[in-house]
């Protein structure tokens, strides 16, 4: 498993995001360096040109005083999101308002395969827990610690399902974590830790005065792991990501009959075409999660098991024309992906109409 910064760690903003840092220091020093010194004596006269940008203690203090209190219902309609700049990995995170968060965890190793799970290895993590209570640290920095958590699996057992193997984890990103950082829109992005910066994708413009942050973060300052944010999308959202899904799924189509691929390849592309649609499925069941009141959640729980069990009971027909053969494991994932996609959508008009 990979999980390391890529190449768009380097690239200007792809992403934007807020930040969670040992707070604001660098500033502190940085207003300190740019103050002018003038003595009792001093009778120059200042020009103004020369001081804009410089704030006085005064204008620092009443900034402070207008500072407005920060509560996590400000951010229940955001998805937080901590992951490589390719997407092989990643960890979203939503919070409710009363400080109670719902999030997941996963990776892929495809070609990492065995005897008794020849469609690769995933590692997972489905998350639950709470925050306590926020506390300011200055104009754009709050700081509180995990309450609780409590995971779906216990991290570090393993199982076996359709072939792949199962390794559950600890939640990427809240891992060891003591402090948390909640750093808010338009926080100065050159006083922000540079582990904060490099993970959401701040490099080049790290340093550039002027440059802010364009919405809320969290950063684990123990293991300096930053989340970036984004709103939870609408229902024109939902139709545009279905419909880049799809642009992505026919790419993998085109590969798959375009007869260049050895059995292996196929295999494993299709694999990857059935997590594609089996990762947009978990990423609407968790906006559901948001949104249901607890006896609708329960019923469609209730209705998704005998989904699930009706899809496993498919995949496994589908292939058993080809049992024990090379070709299985293709059959197989053509039907876990054709199944999943026809969920994803039924799922995303019960999302739209909420």
């Amino acid at each position: 498993m990979t999980r390391t910064k890529t190449a768009a760690l380097f690239t200007a903003m792809t992403l934007a995001a807020g930040a969670l840092t040992g707070c604001g220091t660098k500033s502190k020093e940085t207003n300190a360096d740019k103050k002018w010194e003038v003595t009792e004596n001093d009778n120059t006269e200042i020009n103004e040109t020369e001081t804009i940008g410089i704030k006085s203690e005064t204008e620092e203090t009443e900034a402070e005083k207008e500072t407005k209190t920060f509560t996590f219902s400000e951010v229940k309609n955001y998805e937080f999101w901590f992951g490589s700049g390719a997407g092989a990995w990643c960890t979203t995170l939503t919070i409710q308002p009363d400080g109670s968060f719902l999030g997941q965890y996963h990776d892929s190793d495809m070609g990492d395969t065995g005897e008794d799970y020849p469609n690769g290895i995933q590692y997972r993590c489905d998350f639950h827990g709470k925050f306590t209570e926020p506390v300011a640290k200055n104009n754009y920095t709050y700081q509180f610690e995990i309450d609780s958590i409590q995971y779906d699996k216990e991290p570090g057992t393993e199982e076996i399902t359709d072939g792949v193997k199962y390794i559950y984890s600890e939640a990427y990103g809240l891992e060891k974590a003591g402090e948390i950082y909640l750093y808010l829109p338009n926080a100065p992005v050159a006083e922000l830790p540079q582990e904060y910066r490099d993970w959401v994708n701040y490099f080049e413009l790290s340093d550039e005065k002027g440059v802010v942050l364009e919405t809320y973060g969290l950063y684990n300052t123990t293991m300096r792991e930053g989340f970036t944010s984004s709103i939870i999308s609408d229902t024109a959202d939902i139709d545009a990501e279905l419909t880049a899904l799809e642009e992505e799924a026919q790419q993998m189509n085109v590969r798959l009959q375009s007869g260049e691929l050895s059995q292996g390849d196929m295999n494993q592309l299709s694999k990857e075409l059935y997590l594609l649609w089996d990762n947009e499925l978990n990423s609407l069941w968790s906006r559901l999660k948001e949104k249901l009141d607890a006896d609708a959640m329960k019923q469609l729980t209730d209705e998704e098991r005998e989904w699930i069990q009706w899809k496993d009971q498919e995949v496994k027909a589908a292939g058993s024309e080809a049992e024990g053969g090379s070709l299985q494991p293709l059959l197989e994932n053509d039907r876990a992906a054709e199944l999943t996609r026809n969920r994803v959508y039924e799922l995303a008009e019960r999302l739209k109409s909420e």
